[in-house]
């Protein structure tokens, strides 16, 4: 209404709030009947319609209209007619043109909000299925895609650091460096020489901003062997980051001695072991991932506790560790393409890698991707095999004897032709196993130049 006509409408005793507009050249200003000034959003949420009581407030809530076309680019709240309003029962008019407007509002916001339920049924529905094919891609590409976890933060262990030394019952607890987004994989170095007789270390990676736990891994003494030791996560973590950290705790017979890296100079950062500050952090390696996806799990990683990613992939530095059966001691090349392995043919004997212990127990199933990488090179046959890790040869060059329900059989491929190798054990393998990766020449054929017989794509189910 305008100001001149407040006086008016407040005598009406109307049930709704009254909304006074003062107009100038450029600008509307708005408030209540206590003269408090309100927003134009707030107005335009709340104006039902348009009251003028005398001409000039006719007038003057035309040029608001005017003004309000031109601020919201919507059509103004609708005028109560002045003929309405100038009438001995007024105020039954308006109060009649209230309902009517209350009521077509009220009809037009449940339309409204059926077509938004509506709309929102098919936009839930697109999301559903966008997700799935999502999945479906993510799913291709885990099976298929030479994907591989990024290392990305190596903290070495430093000549001449003393290690830190967990005991039965001892527990330390560090801040990891760099961000949590994409974390995928996390890596101490064990510096004992032999594995304890018994007991089990527990680690759990969490973040102190959620006091929430997001992964556990648990593994027995037989796995604490010197070296590297690495424990995976089912996905990497999403792209929101938080303060991570790692905790170790150990209960067994003996000790367990983390290898040392570099002392920090912050306190912040200082590890705690049962209570105490360390000025030494722990040597330690953090791979990355596409933040919230997951990629295949190394061969030789420990899995987190109730993590559902059964597929594990053969990364190249554990392909490079290939043994040469021929010799026992060197280790066979990888291809120049580097995410192959070389396992030449040779013109008299079959040539053999071994992946040592890869094959943890609970596997299901092994495959390979086999390729013979040059159009001159001979046809070559190719074997994949399976053998408890104790039962390994001790002279070079002795082939052992497969079970047949551990071995592929041979496979025989022409030059530039693709093929893989599968082993499927009649049950989850109850201990660990070595891989046997063989090539030979077929029965006829003498020559082994440009048989660059290769293995790649090594994956492990379990």
């Amino acid at each position: 209404m305008a100001p001149e006509d407040y006086a008016k409408v407040s005598a009406l005793s109307l049930p709704v709030s009254l909304i006074v507009a003062q107009a100038s050249s450029d600008t509307v200003e708005f408030s209540d009947g206590r003269g408090q000034a309100l927003p134009l959003d707030q107005v335009a949420l709340r104006a039902i319609g348009r009251l003028p009581l005398s001409s000039g407030g006719k007038a003057h809530l035309a040029q608001l209209a005017k003004l309000w076309q031109s601020k919201l680019d919507a059509d103004a709240p609708a005028e109560i007619p002045l003929e309405m309003v100038d009438t001995a029962d007024s105020r039954a008019k308006v109060l009649e043109w209230l309902v009517a407007e209350l009521t077509k509002a009220q009809q037009q916001g449940a339309q409204r909000s059926t077509r938004f339920m509506r709309e929102l049924g098919l936009l839930r529905q697109q999301h559903e299925e966008i997700q799935a094919s999502f999945q479906n891609l993510e799913q291709f590409v885990y099976r298929h895609g030479p994907q591989h976890r990024k290392l990305e933060t190596t903290l070495s262990p430093v000549a001449g650091q003393l290690p830190i030394t967990l005991r039965n019952g001892s527990r330390l607890v560090e801040r990891l460096p760099g961000s949590s987004v994409g974390l995928s994989d996390i890596a101490i170095q064990i510096a004992n020489e032999t594995p304890p007789a018994e007991g089990v270390l527990n680690v759990s990676l969490q973040s102190p901003d959620t006091s929430e736990t997001l992964a556990i891994w648990q593994v027995p003494a037989a796995r604490l062997t010197q070296g590297w030791l690495r424990f995976s996560l089912d996905r990497a973590l999403g792209p929101d980051t938080i303060s991570l950290t790692l905790s170790l705790s150990y209960q067994g017979t003996e000790t367990i001695r983390l290898a040392s890296a570099v002392q920090h100079p912050e306190p912040r950062f200082h590890p705690d072991l049962d209570g105490q500050p360390v000025e030494t952090l722990p040597a330690l390696q953090i791979w990355r991932w596409i933040a919230g996806a997951r990629a295949p799990v190394p061969a030789n990683a420990v899995i987190q506790v109730g993590g559902k990613n059964r597929l594990r992939r053969v990364e190249r530095d554990s392909l490079a560790t290939a043994i040469n059966l021929e010799t026992l001691h060197d280790t066979l090349p990888m291809f120049q393409s580097g995410d192959a392995l070389l396992v030449h043919v040779l013109p008299d004997l079959t040539a053999c890698g071994v992946l040592a212990g890869l094959a943890l127990p609970g596997m299901r199933q092994v495959f390979a991707s086999i390729l013979t990488r040059h159009p001159e090179a001979p046809p070559v046959e190719y074997q994949l095999a399976l053998l408890p890790q104790d039962q390994r040869p001790h002279l070079p060059g002795r082939l052992p004897a497969f079970d047949p329900a551990l071995a592929s059989g041979w496979i025989r491929l022409q030059p530039e032709e693709e093929g893989q190798a599968h082993v499927l054990p009649p049950g989850p393998l109850d201990g660990p196993h070595d891989i046997y990766l063989m090539t030979r020449l077929p029965q006829g054929h003498s020559s082994n130049h440009y048989g660059w017989s290769t293995f790649s794509n090594i994956c492990l189910q379990f």
